[in-house]
């Protein structure tokens, strides 16, 4: 990430704490009979919690810390930790602010001493209970991903791949909270499926090679026999995407730029039939430069005849663009399925395509991982991550 562009996102960044923890302070002091001094104590909680929140990327994007380093560690968890705390506060005291003009507007006859009993404390009861579902969201997060099993019903997949297993796993976001011990266990739960395929849908990383190349190692014990494919998410493009992109070919891992490969199996007639793996830059990759500008259609052309075309495309909505590029199934992520309560919420009335499967039409699915890590908050409240195992069928 250049200067400008980090000096960019850390005004905005910093604008954004700033306006979220001041907004929090004026409604909790409207809403809880504190005296002065109790008034003082939450003030200096949120300058904290703000600091904090301002200081912690900028240390982690130009000090360049390995993220295990305990101080870089204990800073970015404080960070993360804050911003989620902060953001479901939010996000409930407005909430509760809503219905309290609504109470008011309708005239309910509720006592002066009453309505003020009632505010104070369910003020009090959304501080304790966002507080605990956030140490519960922590709780669900380290706890790693779970294996979604799922079978997909091709009519186009060839009788010679009938039974073919992919291995999905998406946004893991190595970097400052997700380091080498987790992508150990998550690798684990790979090769346990013993996948004909493995695929990584992007956002694989939050930092540069130089700070995290130790950390992406244990994706060098990926084993499968039709090969282990990835493609660009946005954070790739954080974090130095030319960089990751030659960093991840090293290690045997093939890196799909509006590309595809042609797996070949032989047909019961003696024929060969063909199978098409192909994946695009990701949706936002064109920000970047020209060359990275998501293609389907390029990345799905061939000479071979090829029945069924299978596509890597981090963001779904790269599905109509596939969906016109006579893509078969394409494999997602990106949504995080909102992450954790109550954001699941509002991800789920703003994406059309939120976390699963999808029939788009007769001819084209779409998977969406739920994400195998998380990015930001260390929180999974009510939505595990997702390593995905695919068992592709062919259906008449």
């Amino acid at each position: 990430m250049s200067n400008a562009l980090l000096l960019r996102y850390a005004s905005a960044y910093s604008l954004i704490a700033i306006l979220i923890c001041g907004t929090i302070y004026r409604i909790l002091r409207s809403r809880l009979n504190l005296s002065r001094q109790g008034r003082l104590r939450f003030l200096a909680l949120l300058v904290v919690i703000t600091a904090v929140m301002i200081a912690a990327p900028l240390h982690y994007r130009i000090t360049q810390n390995n993220p295990a380093d305990p101080f870089t560690y204990l800073l970015q968890f404080l960070q993360y930790f804050f911003m989620g705390w902060v953001g479901v506060v939010l996000i409930t005291l407005l909430a509760a602010e809503i219905i309290n003009a609504v109470v008011r507007l309708a005239r309910l006859p509720f006592k002066a001493e009453k309505r003020s009993f009632l505010t104070e404390g369910v003020t009090q009861s959304i501080l304790a209970v966002t507080t605990l579902s956030t140490i519960g969201g922590l709780i669900q997060a380290k706890m790693g991903p779970k294996i979604t099993h799922v079978t997909i019903q091709l009519k186009t997949l060839p009788p010679s791949f009938d039974g073919l297993t992919i291995a999905q796993i998406s946004d893991v976001h190595i970097g400052p909270l997700i380091h080498e011990g987790a992508l150990n266990s998550v690798v684990d739960q790979v090769m346990s499926l013993n996948p004909d395929l493995i695929f990584i849908t992007g956002d694989l990383v939050d930092g540069t090679v130089e700070q995290l190349s130790q950390h992406v190692a244990p994706l060098s014990r990926l084993k499968a026999k039709e090969g282990i494919y990835f493609c660009t998410g946005n954070h790739e493009y954080y974090s130095g995407v030319e960089e990751w992109v030659a960093h991840i070919e090293s290690m045997g891992i093939h890196v799909f730029k509006n590309t595809n490969t042609i797996l070949t199996r032989p047909s019961t007639d003696g024929s060969d039939s063909h199978l098409m793996i192909a994946g695009v830059y990701d949706w936002h990759g064109g920000r970047y430069s020209a060359e990275h500008a998501t293609n389907p259609f390029k990345a799905v052309k061939t000479n071979l005849p090829v029945d069924c075309k299978i596509l890597l495309a981090h963001n779904p909505y790269s599905i109509d663009g596939a969906t016109a590029a006579g893509v078969h199934f394409q494999v997602s992520g990106h949504t995080h399925a909102g992450q954790f309560y109550p954001f699941t919420f509002i991800a789920r009335i703003y994406l059309k395509h939120f976390e699963g499967h999808y029939h788009i039409n007769d001819i084209t699915q779409l998977y969406v991982n739920r994400g195998t890590g998380f990015w930001g908050p260390p929180n999974r409240l009510g939505i595990p991550g997702e390593v995905t195992h695919f068992t592709l069928k062919r259906s008449v």
